[in-house]
């Protein structure tokens, strides 16, 4: 790792993940509030007006306690496409960009090897994850304290949360092996991004209807079971590392080809 560069990424890369920070935490905080029978009710009749609609948001159980509400109404889909956006904007700032401006040049100038140079900047893409996923559990800890204490087992969503990160960890390494192999700039900036789309389409639509249920055998988000894996079912830890180690497999497979790219600079 090059610390000076990666210094100078994350200081670039702190405010977006600070603004999808906030959004989800803001989330996060409003559907902890939401937790109320009475409210419940009232989420449950509109469910059952618009079944599928809320099957495709990952909304179809509000479940009975307050780890399952959160988990269904926060994590089947709000958690999947924020950060899905910033590891787009944050893949497009570390690597991409740095091609399409030309000052690739000048970071490869120096007298370190190119696996070095990507793989600290996808340890800033990392690090930002890990700032996300802690700053998310902290404040989900904190409200849920707040307004319903007891409610909230900490180890279980800990767990839940992690098991989140791991596809965060897939998701990032969709776009790192893109935006590191394509030699086309819009390409590498969207292709990756594209593919993760349509594998959360895919999951959207397997929930909509037994005639769609197969499309949840073609995505990998199907692997992630967060209450699964906070319950400490084998299968659901499997899918969740399976996940992870998918991710870094590709994150480092796009630092290989980095290393060996034919740049025009």
């Amino acid at each position: 790792m090059i610390l000076p560069l990666f210094r100078h990424e994350l200081r670039s890369c702190l405010l977006p993940t600070a603004i999808i920070a906030a959004v989800v935490i803001l989330y996060a905080c409003v559907i902890i509030g939401m937790y109320d029978p009475r409210l419940g009710e009232s989420l449950a009749l509109m469910r059952d007006a618009m079944p599928e609609l809320f099957a495709a948001f990952g909304m179809s159980d509000q479940g009975t306690t307050l780890l399952e509400f959160v988990v269904n109404y926060l994590h089947g889909f709000l958690l999947v496409v924020f950060p899905l956006v910033l590891v787009a904007v944050l893949t497009s700032r570390l690597v991409v960009r740095h091609v399409e401006r030309g000052s690739i040049a000048y970071l490869l100038a120096q007298p370190v090897g190119r696996t070095r140079l990507v793989l600290s900047q996808a340890g800033v893409l990392a690090l930002c994850l890990v700032l996300l996923v802690v700053a998310l559990t902290a404040f989900e800890l904190a409200a849920a304290q707040a307004m319903f204490p007891g409610e909230l087992v900490a180890s279980d969503l800990v767990a839940v949360n992690v098991a989140t990160f791991c596809l965060w960890l897939f998701l990032s390494g969709m776009c790192w092996v893109g935006a590191c192999v394509l030699p086309n700039v819009s390409a590498a900036r969207w292709v990756g991004v594209a593919v993760c789309t349509l594998f959360v389409l895919a999951q959207m639509l397997s929930g909509m209807g037994d005639e769609l249920a197969w499309l949840a055998d073609v995505t990998p988000l199907s692997l992630l079971d967060p209450l699964g894996v906070a319950s400490g079912d084998a299968d659901s830890v499997a899918g969740a590392a399976v996940l992870a180690a998918t991710g870094v497999a590709l994150v480092a497979l796009g630092a290989a080809a980095f290393s060996r790219r034919d740049l025009s600079v």
